[in-house]
């Protein structure tokens, strides 16, 4: 049998994720910024300038790919793969909850209305659990053996922040983004151009609760 595959990258799959998780989240917080961070831009001096005053939470988001075997496969297979697993690991940590997210879509057309998402708690997936692929049939459920992993629904995961203690400042961010980037690449200190490359999550920049 071939291998899975998808039909799109990270960053398409970002595209559905990050409304229906920002929308989620706004129904619980003052503001929700997403921003997919560069060091040379919202790590800038202006960018430390125009933020020192606000301190945050913070979310981070790994988009998986929707993969099929073929074009005709009915189900839906997701991968945890091993450079998320350990950049995860370090952003819990630092005190950044994790989740990681797939639109359940088979095809670019059923990308654009999609509304059907996995959502995995990230602070449940272990070094063991490298490479793990969670299957969905086409009723998109999943074997109750990977409950443990899933989040029911997205409005859950507004709950993981607001439990979560850890105010950050944008100085703080940026350090904190810096050592996640370089456990996800196996790096043990901060080097510029391996910031620059591989695989980064989405963040989202969290206010305070609503009233």
């Amino acid at each position: 049998m071939p291998r899975a595959t998808s039909y799109i990258c990270e960053r398409s799959a970002e595209y559905a994720l990050v409304p229906k998780l920002a929308h989620a989240l706004r129904q619980k917080f003052e503001w929700v910024t997403p921003i997919y961070p560069w060091i040379s831009r919202e790590g800038s001096n202006i960018s430390l300038e125009l933020h020192e005053v606000k301190s945050f939470k913070v979310l981070g988001l790994y988009a998986r790919r929707p993969k099929l075997y073929s074009s005709n496969d009915q189900n839906i297979k997701v991968k945890i793969s091993e450079q998320i697993v350990y950049s995860a690991q370090k952003s819990l940590e630092l005190g950044i909850p994790a989740v990681a997210g797939c639109p359940l879509a088979r095809n670019f057309f059923d990308l654009g209305s999609c509304d059907d998402f996995l959502w995995i708690n990230m602070s449940k997936i272990s070094i063991d659990d490298i490479d793990l692929v969670i299957e969905l049939g086409p009723d998109h459920k999943a074997s109750e053996a990977f409950d443990k992993f899933l989040i029911p629904t997205c409005d859950e995961i507004a709950s993981l922040v607001e439990a979560s203690s850890e105010l950050f400042n944008i100085e703080s961010f940026i350090r904190a983004i810096k050592e996640i980037k370089m456990a996800g690449t196996g790096y043990d200190s901060y080097i510029p151009m391996a910031f620059m490359g591989g695989y980064k999550p989405v963040y989202f920049l969290v206010g305070e609760l609503k009233c």
